[in-house]
């Protein structure tokens, strides 16, 4: 059983592999490996310019439980024009790395146009988009060079990781 001892004024930090993805020679995206429930493995897209990670509805919808939203709550803006319906669910456990998050909310979101365009560059389905939410709370940092994502977590006993934002 692997064990860490944080220093008590310390954060933990750990470093998750990512898999740089080429895309046609006009830029690349990181991908990073996931568990979801502990069962379904998948990856998702390292999103630094999206403002909230979300998942695709297709393949998470059967594995979360939903969370009831009103009708006029459902929507969310993207990049392209429009709103975009969207489903709250909780996911019970959801494993990046050593880092293990139970009872994950989660957005889901059709992600099929993703999946479609990823299709020609990597044969596998992107379950999600890992953004600015989750990037900022765990002071993420994307290595480059040894093709890592590097977290920060905070302590269990820490009164800012306690406090709930308004």
């Amino acid at each position: 059983m692997l064990r860490f001892i944080i220093p008590e004024n310390k954060n933990m930090t750990i470093k998750i592999p990512i898999l740089i993805i080429d895309i046609d020679g006009q830029g690349c995206h990181p991908l990073i490996k996931a568990v979801f429930n502990s069962k379904q493995k998948g990856f998702l897209i390292i999103d630094t310019g999206a403002s909230n990670s979300v998942f695709d509805l297709k393949l998470l919808e059967n594995i979360v439980e939903i969370i009831p939203q009103e009708p006029d709550t459902l929507k969310s803006a993207g990049i392209s024009e429009g709103l975009i319906e969207n489903k709250l669910g909780i996911l019970k456990k959801l494993k990046i790395g050593e880092l293990s998050l139970p009872n994950f909310p989660v957005i889901m979101l059709d992600l099929s146009h993703i999946n479609t365009m990823y299709k020609k560059f990597f044969n596998k389905p992107i379950w999600g988009l890992l953004g600015g939410d989750f990037l900022r709370r765990y002071k993420a940092k994307i290595n480059y060079k040894n093709s890592c994502l590097v977290l920060e977590i905070p302590k269990p006993n820490s009164k800012k990781n306690n406090k709930i934002k308004k």
